[in-house]
Formats: structure tokens, sequence, C-alpha cells
């Protein structure tokens, strides 16, 4: 025992002598309930000492002193001190701070790890929906106008008969309406390398033409009938419809009034404006009549691939430049947009236009998107040979690939130049009309099965079965399923003018 501690119960103990002389002692320490002698206490002390621990005695009820007898040899303990320090309240244990603490800490680390997760999921989610909104918004970036397909008066109508007009009413109507289009190529900006015409669609500035007459050019001018110019910007081209639009930055332009093109019949006089051989003739007018309608025919681009389309076939005058202009029925309605005619010094008198119903669905996706929205492609170009065809050369029928975009599924599943495919999911083909009729109602990302014919460099003939991916058809390579008419004649030859 230290000095400090002696000390202290020396202390302790001169304070209980000089309260024993004025009464009884009122607790006995460590002394069995009933014993009255102090000496006796003092024996018993020391032998329960021996038969119990300090913890048990000193968790009687009536221990709650120190003893009074200073005789009793007193054995300091902490738990005595702590007693006395404490008011005789008696020994309190100590709190679980640390545990305590611990808990809060675990709490509150738990609490930040749900929130944090909680709020990744909330961010992923946005995000994803934020691609979404961005992925479609990235689809629709363009607005404009919508071509609008008027019908003609009915028969019991009394507009039927008067509001029919004459060929100088309609050109006084329409003209205005037609502009002329001058293309520049790079390297040649001072030199107009092609001219053709187009057809006003809404007074902001809006321009239906042919691709043809716009696509690769590097420069695009307007010029309007009072002779002024415009530099134009393509909104959008499909070269598998021949048709693409335009746009100038000018308002208060003449708008064409379009017709319902499934309204015209076999006889119906025509008239058809726009500028034959380049600005120089811009405005003519010529007339003749509908010769026939829903004409099935392929021709040719410049760049050597082919387009087949279904036209209105007229006999007026259409020469080279009046592609992108107006063909109108007798009510002053453009009817039909002046593509293309048989060019051939056995044939006269055939010209061909896009009817403006088979226009419609192109112009406004064009304007809306800046491409046809799904439609699909296998991304080949090929040279279609029939059976006859393949029986006089020795081909093998089918679609022979002449050129492969090789960032197709097409080419990464193996097929490659050269070979022929003769059946997609088990229908023969040999021509676009063939591969149309497989393919329609199909979108992008739909698969096809290709039975394709290969012959090796040593000879070997093989024939294997791949199942190809759809890819969408943008339609501004031009190149995807065209078909090069192999039987066609050289005087035969189709061709597009400008």
């Amino acid at each position: 025992m230290n000095e400090n501690n002696r000390n202290f119960d020396n202390q302790y103990n001169a304070n209980n002598d000089s309260q024993s002389n004025e009464s009884e002692p009122l607790n006995n320490w460590n002394t069995p309930s009933g014993s009255t002698d102090s000496n006796t206490a003092t024996g018993s002390q020391q032998t329960s000492s021996q038969d119990s621990s300090p913890n048990q005695t000193y968790n009687q009820t009536y221990a709650q002193t120190p003893p009074l007898n200073n005789d009793a040899e007193y054995q300091w303990k902490f738990e005595d001190y702590d007693q006395i320090s404490n008011q005789n309240n008696g020994y309190k244990p100590k709190n679980n701070t640390g545990l305590k603490v611990f808990a809060i800490v675990i709490s509150v680390v738990f609490v930040l790890t749900a929130a944090a997760f909680a709020g990744f999921v909330l961010y992923q989610n946005n995000l994803t929906s934020s691609q979404n909104s961005t992925s479609d918004e990235s689809e629709v970036t363009m607005s404009g106008p919508d071509i609008t397909l008027n019908n003609r008066p009915a028969p019991e109508d009394t507009d039927y008969e008067e509001g029919v007009l004459s060929t100088e009413e309609i050109a006084a109507k329409v003209r205005p309406s037609v502009v002329g289009i001058v293309t520049y190529d790079i390297g040649t900006s001072l030199t107009a390398t092609g001219a053709g015409s187009g057809i006003i669609m809404s007074s902001d500035g809006y321009i239906l033409t042919n691709a043809h007459v716009v696509s690769g050019a590097s420069g695009i001018v307007v010029v309007l009938d009072n002779d002024e110019e415009y530099e134009a910007t393509v909104v959008g081209i499909d070269e598998k419809t021949d048709i693409a639009v335009v746009k100038i930055d000018a308002t208060g332009l003449t708008a064409a009034e379009f017709g319902n093109s499934d309204e015209l019949v076999v006889g119906e006089r025509i008239v058809a404006i726009g500028n034959p051989t380049g600005l120089n003739l811009a405005g003519s007018t010529t007339q003749g009549i509908v010769s026939g309608l829903q004409r099935n025919i392929t021709v040719r681009t410049d760049d050597g691939n082919t387009i087949s389309m279904e036209a209105i076939q007229v006999d007026a005058a259409i020469n080279p430049g009046n592609s992108g202009g107006a063909l109108i029925n007798k009510y002053g309605q453009v009817v039909g947009i002046n593509s293309s005619k048989l060019s051939s010094t056995q044939i006269e008198g055939i010209g061909f236009a896009i009817p403006m119903n088979t226009a419609k669905p192109i112009v406004d996706d064009l304007v809306t998107y800046g491409y046809v929205r799904g439609r699909v492609k296998l991304g080949i170009t090929y040279y279609g040979i029939s059976d006859v065809t393949g029986a006089m050369t020795g081909y093998t029928p089918g679609l022979l690939v002449s050129a492969i975009d090789e960032t197709a599924d097409v080419y990464a599943k193996g097929v490659r130049v050269g070979d022929t495919i003769t059946q997609i999911d088990g229908k023969d083909v040999r021509d676009a009309e063939d591969i149309t009729a497989v393919l329609d109602g199909k979108v992008p990302g739909d698969t096809v099965k290709l039975t394709v014919y290969r012959v090796s460099v040593t000879g070997k003939q093989s024939t294997f079965t791949v199942e190809v991916e759809l890819e969408e058809d943008r339609g501004n390579s031009g190149n995807a399923e065209q078909q090069q008419v192999s039987e066609q004649t050289p005087e035969q030859g189709n061709g597009f003018f400008r």
C-alpha cells in the first residue's frame, strides 16, 4: 500500500473513532447478520475472506461503509475508494462508451453507403434516360414543311370543269414555283458542272429536286424565276428513288400546289416546266398527255449505278435539264417530278416522272430526318443474272456480287466479290424486284439466310448458307443492292440528265 492510501486509511479510521464514542456502530464490515461482537466480526472477516470472493462480500446489502473497529485489519480495495469518492452511493459500473461510439460510426457509414448507392442508381437511370433522349433527338434534328396532296374536284362539282386551266394559265401559275439549279464540283468553282430544275415546296426556301441533280456537288446555286440567286444546302438525298431536298435562305417564295397523282388517267393532258439544256432556256413549258401509269423502269446513273422505279410515262418533251422540274395536271397541281427519259436515237417522245404519291413519304422523311427511315439493305452491289442469261453465258443465275460494303454484316459472314447469291430465305433471287419482294416488311436488325454459290481460284465449286443481319439503308450510298442490267443493249441504255 503506498503512502497516499495509508494516509487516507488513517484519516478514515480516526474519523470513525470519534464517532464510536457517541453511538454503537450501525454497520459491520463483512460481518454475518446477527453478529454484535467486534472481535467475532473480525474473526468472521478473516474466515469469510478465505471462503468468499471480495466481490461477493462487497455485494452484500449491508456492506455500505468500511469497518469501524480500529483493531480490524483493513485490506484496501479500489472499489472502497471508488465508493467513498462517490459519497457512499455504491459502485457504479462503467458506461460502454466505446461500444456506443462504434455503433454510431457503423450506423453513419451504413446510411452514407445506402445514400451513395441510391444516388448512383438514380444517376445511372437519369444517364440512360438522357442517352435515350439524346439518341431520339439525334434522329429528329430538322423540321420543315409537309407536302399536302390535294385532290382534284369531283365530277359533280362545278369546279370540275370550271377549275380546268389552260396551258397559259398553268404556266402563269406554276412557273414562279420552278427554279433552276446549278452545281459545282471541287476544283471547278468558276465553271458549272451540272444544271437541273427544282420545285419550291414552301415559302421559306425548301426545294424539291432529283437526287442525281445535286448528288456529289460541292456547291449548289438556286436561281429563281425572277433571276435571283441563292446558295443552297442539302437537306437530304435518297438515291434509291432519285429524290432530294435542298434549302435556301429566303422567304416569301411562291410554293407550288401539289396534287394526287393517283387520280391521273391515261390520255389526260399534262404540262412539263423546267430548264432544258440549262438556264439559257429556263422556264420552258411543254405539253403532252399521260402515255402510261405505273411503268416499272430501270435507269442508269452517271456513275454506273442503276435505279428501279415506278414512273408516269408522258410524251411531253423532256430534255436534259428538265430533271427535277414539275409535271402538272390540268388543274395546275404538281403531280410528278420529271426525272428521266429513255434516250435513244431509235426512240422518241418517251419521258418519265416520279409520281407525287410515291415522292411524298420520301420527302417527308428527308425533311425530318435527312434520310428515309426503316429501309434495309444487304450492303452489296451486284449484276442480276436471269435463268436465260445464265443458260447463254454459263453463269449461275442469281445476284453476282460486284462490290461489297466491308462494314456490313454480309462481309463479316464471309460473302465476297465474285460470289453469286442464288436465294434469300429460300426464295430464288435474280433481280431488284426479287430482292424487294423478299425484303419487304423487314426492318434494320432483322436477319435473312443467303444461299451462296462460289467458284474458287482453282475452279472448285461450293455452295454454302450464311445468316446475315440487315442494316439500315440511309439512301445516300447509292451502291447497296444496285442492279447492273447486263442484258441491256447499248442502244437501249437508260440515262439521267440534268
